[in-house]
């Protein structure tokens, strides 16, 4: 049933109209706003803080949208500059429920970077429904429409994907 679940959500999320980005890829000097999307269970505390401050150092505002795999957020706790979200903001084919997240997902960031390893539908959703002006990721053969910028990555860490989209997007 779970197969057949996320196939139904991929499916869905190819069929998602994107709006318009007729606009080319900002250089990092040009950026101001940056979303990181990531999965809390796989994702270590260390090197989300190393991605913000990375960014931060820059003058850049990070904001971050973490997924836990559990029915609820447990001990953490939403800020203004991070948000989590969890099984029960997601559908039945595995996809964020929009209603749930739509201040991340309107939020016109100038770089929504995913840290996403494994191609899951709860992370690629994000991505594919975010309002983002360029949406960067890992590239998987199953979300070809997730991404506006996908890096073909050997990378078995988010940190060693984190290592190489910076080389990409200085």
């Amino acid at each position: 049933m779970s197969d057949f679940q996320i196939n139904i959500g991929r499916r869905r999320l190819a069929k998602h109209k994107q709006k318009d980005k007729s606009e080319s890829l900002k250089a990092m000097a040009e950026v101001r706003e940056i979303g990181v999307v990531y999965n809390v269970n796989k994702t270590s505390i260390q090197l989300l803080n190393k991605v913000v401050h990375h960014f931060e150092a820059e003058g850049k505002d990070v904001i971050t949208l973490g997924f836990l795999e559990e029915k609820e957020l447990g001990d953490l706790m939403p800020t203004y500059k991070e948000e989590y979200y969890c099984k029960k903001d997601i559908n039945l084919w595995k996809l964020p429920k929009k209603e749930s997240m739509s201040r991340f997902l309107s939020k016109d960031f100038d770089f929504l970077i995913n840290l996403d390893m494994e191609g899951r539908n709860e992370l690629q959703g994000v991505s594919t429904y975010s309002a983002s002006k360029t949406r960067i990721g890992k590239h998987f053969k199953a979300y070809p429409f997730a991404q506006d910028f996908m890096i073909k990555s050997l990378a078995d860490t988010a940190e060693e994907l984190f290592n190489d989209l910076k080389k990409y997007i200085k």
